[in-house]
């Protein structure tokens, strides 16, 4: 049989083949079966800023839920737009 063997970003590799980041890697049964059917590498998800300024956009949200239900409930909490935390305030 022909030596497949490759090298990629340093790790050796048995064959060139590498799946490329899908929906399909949320479950452990299907990378399993990526191997199995002869995949060498997968690419993994990444953590992109998009996804970290949705969850930090949330949680804000949640966290501004029912402060204005009350009148005496909005100078709880601070208006992150104005309220200075850089070196310059």
């Amino acid at each position: 049989m022909i030596d497949l063997t490759t090298t990629y970003l340093g790790m050796k590799l048995k064959n060139p083949v590498v799946v490329s980041s899908s929906p399909l890697q949320k479950d452990l049964g299907n990378i399993r079966q990526m191997e199995d059917s002869g995949a060498a590498a997968i690419v993994m998800h990444s953590l992109f800023e998009e996804q970290i300024d949705v969850e930090s956009r949330e949680l804000n949200r949640y966290m501004d839920q029912g402060t204005e239900s009350y009148a005496e409930s909005l100078s709880f909490l601070p208006d992150m737009q104005t309220y200075n935390l850089g070196p310059e305030g």
